[in-house]
């Protein structure tokens, strides 16, 4: 008599067989049985992606994904094993940019396809003489070897070619380095089983322009699979079902908290290509950091010889999604110079924006302007009226935009790179220029806009037409 739990585990076993994200959670516990499995949305959509590649559907295909979104686990591991229980005579060739994280995962697949229920559901044996962690190879003649994107490369023909990983972080600055793995890919890999019809694939997060994501993608051909870790929606790609701009990849793995930390860890350059799979050239992209001057406050002219704005760009999320900047700028026509004088900057709700926002008109003074980007639509129009009732005495306007953010930020721009922008020295001058130096590659550009916006403000009046504009 049959017994049912065997029964059911071969019942299982095919299903999975057939359906890459079931054999993933009927195989985790292989390698990870202290940790539970925690499921996205975004391993559902990789997995059909892979299948497609398996199917022969696709045959170029990148992954741009955060770091500790699974992306090795899933395709350098639980595929080529779930390959094997479908297609043992496969080959694989995997490559990565250490040998320690190679072999890692060519163990870890290893792990798999010897564990007894994989042994008894689908019977791939390997070849006794041939099991090393760099090379093993099954009695059907499929074979997996593994090697770096710094070695010489291997003659091999492989049916698959799995690329993860290609740069380490520590290259991201080094235009030599980045370009010694494009090197290899061109003359040591790209010829790899053209007889085979080897389907290649390439899974990393962004490091620097010029990696070689953005080698291949300029060369075409190639799909490419792209998460960031918050959702930009001017970048969504189709499959993707979030919607607001700032929402988490995988909250129930990687938290806002966790997030956070990890941001303050990789700095703004680590988190604008890591994280956010947009990397920014190193010393600033639209924006150079150097070209803006930190002053004290003893070097400031005196207020009352200047012309003054704040200018708010406001969201309405407590602690998520955008934050609400409120710049506040001189300008002074005696020496054409431009004086970032203050920064509001947060995480808040509607009514916080409101508090800050009159609390900082009642400290600056009716002297200073508040100019504040509207919103289109009648919600835009609604909350204007509501704020010139709230701020009654002042000189206050909202002020519409029609022009997207990076032509706002044109005139700002021109005149940062002419050294007519100073910053008075505040502890809000680290996280402006980080944002500044990432623009319009970062998770966020609100201090930027309310910058551009302030600027706009003193420039437009005063018809300053000594800054030009060069992009």
């Amino acid at each position: 008599m049959t017994d049912p739990r065997t029964e059911l585990e071969s019942i299982e076993a095919e299903l999975a067989r057939r359906k890459l994200s079931r054999f993933v959670k009927v195989a985790w516990n292989i390698l990870e049985s202290s940790t539970p499995l925690v499921w996205n949305w975004h391993l559902d959509v990789l997995c059909d992606e892979l299948e497609a590649v398996t199917r022969g559907e696709c045959k170029r295909l990148i992954i741009n994904v955060p770091p500790g979104t699974m992306k090795s686990l899933l395709v350098s591991v639980f595929w080529p094993a779930w390959e094997w229980a479908r297609q043992p005579s496969i080959r694989i060739l995997s490559a990565s940019y250490g040998d320690r994280v190679a072999e890692r995962d060519n163990m870890k697949m290893r792990d798999i396809v010897q564990s007894p229920w994989f042994q008894r559901q689908y019977g791939v044996t390997l070849r006794p003489d041939q099991t090393a962690k760099q090379k093993f190879i099954n009695k059907d003649g499929g074979w997996r070897i593994c090697t770096t994107t710094a070695g010489a490369g291997t003659g091999e023909h492989p049916d698959r070619l799995i690329i993860d990983d290609p740069h380490k972080a520590d290259d991201a600055t080094s235009p030599l380095k980045l370009g010694m793995v494009t090197d290899w890919y061109s003359r040591t890999i790209s010829t790899r089983g053209a007889t085979r019809g080897t389907a290649i694939v390439v899974i990393m997060q962004r490091l620097a322009m010029g990696d070689l994501s953005e080698y291949l993608t300029d060369m075409g051909g190639w799909k490419v699979i792209m998460f960031p870790m918050e959702y930009e929606p001017d970048r969504g790609h189709y499959l993707d079902p979030r919607e607001r701009k700032g929402e988490l990849l995988w909250p129930e793995l990687l938290d806002l908290g966790k997030v956070r930390t990890l941001q303050k860890e990789l700095g703004p350059y680590g988190t604008a290509g890591q994280l956010q799979q947009r990397p920014s050239p190193e010393g600033g992209g639209l924006f150079k950091e150097d070209w803006f001057r930190i002053v004290s406050a003893a070097e400031v002219p005196p207020l009352d010889e200047m012309i003054l704005v704040r200018h708010w760009d406001c969201a309405a999320s407590e602690d998520e999604g955008d934050f609400t900047a409120g710049a506040k700028m001189g300008y002074h026509p005696n020496t054409c110079k431009f004086y970032v004088l203050d920064l509001e900057h947060g995480q808040w709700g509607s009514a916080k924006v409101n508090d800050k926002i009159k609390t900082c008109a009642a400290r600056d003074g009716v002297e200073v302007r508040i100019r504040e980007e509207q919103e289109p639509g009648s919600g835009g129009k609604a909350v204007v009226t509501n704020r010139h009732t709230e701020l009654l005495g002042f000189d206050y306007e909202g002020v519409p935009s029609t022009k997207k953010k990076e032509v706002r930020a044109r005139p700002f721009r021109a005149a940062a790179e002419d050294g007519l922008v100073y910053l008075v020295r505040a502890p809000w001058n680290r996280v402006a220029l980080d944002e500044l130096s990432v623009f319009d590659r970062g998770a966020h550009d609100d201090i930027v806009d309310a910058l551009s916006g302030a600027y706009n403000e003193l420039a437009g009046e005063q018809e300053i037409t000594t800054v030009k504009v060069k992009w």
